[in-house]
């Protein structure tokens, strides 16, 4: 998939029935109680299968606080999760979903790579090509009449993290520095409150690919911040 940019395989369902890649078994346990801090995504009408997706892994990064994942345990969860969510954007059929659909999507498939790394091959082209959809999808999301929130922090924090070094980076750079004006965002520390709201995998020194960002965009740091790539399987933060 890294190589040819679109999903080989199907997958089973959330069951594990079926042919195709398998889900975790912790993607089958059952609800951990969410704290009221999290962010509720159950009134922005996003498609079933992305609302889905969206809700059992924040279910399965709940449990990972209690117990960690090994490396292949975190692998096998992203190879999952991208090929679900690449299968089920929408076709050449006029079947189209809401631009918050697709943003969710596609900053999901690239926040599994970040916390992955890449493994075996290198995630670049891929990566690549998703940070475009998004950035897309991003465009039209801001089109609609819509109060700013944590969601929108998440998106642009993964977006900016995912596309250093490319053209798009300027891009969600400034939204990202507007967003922050408009939400009164202080510090790193205000956005990452915003980023752990929504969707968030806590591990050793995952913070410290945000920081650079956020601290050259609220005023901290003048200058441009480092590539950061995280390795979740190393868990540590290590310069691109």
């Amino acid at each position: 998939m890294l190589i040819m940019c679109h999903p080989q395989f199907e997958t089973q369902d959330d069951a594990g029935i079926g042919d195709g890649i398998p889900p975790i078994p912790e993607w089958q346990l059952d609800w951990i109680a969410l704290s009221e801090n999290r962010y509720d995504i159950s009134d922005l009408g996003i498609d079933d299968e992305v609302r889905n997706v969206f809700t059992r892994l924040r279910n399965v990064f709940q449990w990972a606080q209690q117990i960690p994942f090994p490396t292949t345990r975190l692998h096998d969860l992203t190879c999952f999760v991208v090929h679900r969510l690449l299968l089920s954007t929408p076709g050449t059929d006029n079947t189209k979903s809401s631009p918050i659909t697709e943003c969710i999507r596609y900053t999901i498939i690239l926040y599994m790579f970040l916390i992955q790394g890449p493994t075996y091959y290198p995630h670049a082209a891929m990566m690549d090509m998703i940070v475009t959809r998004l950035m897309g999808h991003l465009n039209e999301l801001e089109s609609t009449h819509r109060v700013y929130d944590s969601l929108d922090i998440w998106i642009l924090a993964i977006g900016m993290v995912a596309s250093t070094g490319t053209t798009n980076y300027s891009q969600f750079k400034e939204r990202a520095r507007g967003l922050s004006t408009s939400l009164r965002l202080e510090n790193c520390d205000d956005a990452l409150f915003h980023i752990k709201r929504v969707l968030w995998l806590e591990i050793l020194q995952g913070e410290n690919a945000f920081r650079p960002h956020w601290d050259s965009i609220i005023g901290k740091d003048p200058l441009e911040p480092p590539t950061y790539t995280i390795y979740a399987s190393s868990s540590r933060a290590l310069p691109s």
